[in-house]
C-alpha cells in the first residue's frame, strides 16, 4: 500500500479530510493543507483525486512517502 501527503490550498477541516477518505490533515502556515491518503493501487488514487476535484479543492502538489516505521530500501538512497 502507498502513502501519499497532498497539499491543497486552503486550511481544511479534519471532518471534510475524512469524509473525503484522507487518514490526516495539517495545517501550514503559507494557507495550505497536508491532506495523508493511503492507497491500495492507482484506482483508488484516481478514486481520491476524483473526490477532491468534486470538492472543489485546488491541487497543489503529491508527493508519496514511506508509511510510518519504514526504513527505504538501499536501492532507494541516492
Amino acid at each position: 500500500m502507498n502513502r501519499y501527503e497532498i497539499r491543497v490550498v486552503g486550511h481544511q477541516e479534519m471532518r471534510r479530510a475524512r469524509a473525503l477518505g484522507c487518514e490526516a490533515c495539517r495545517w501550514l502556515p503559507e494557507g495550505e493543507s497536508v491532506l495523508t491518503f493511503s492507497a491500495v493501487d492507482q484506482a483508488a488514487m484516481y478514486g481520491l483525486l476524483a473526490r477532491l476535484r468534486d470538492a472543489g479543492l485546488e491541487l497543489i502538489s503529491i508527493d508519496r512517502v514511506q508509511p510510518d516505521g519504514m526504513v527505504p530500501d538501499r536501492a532507494d538512497e541516492h
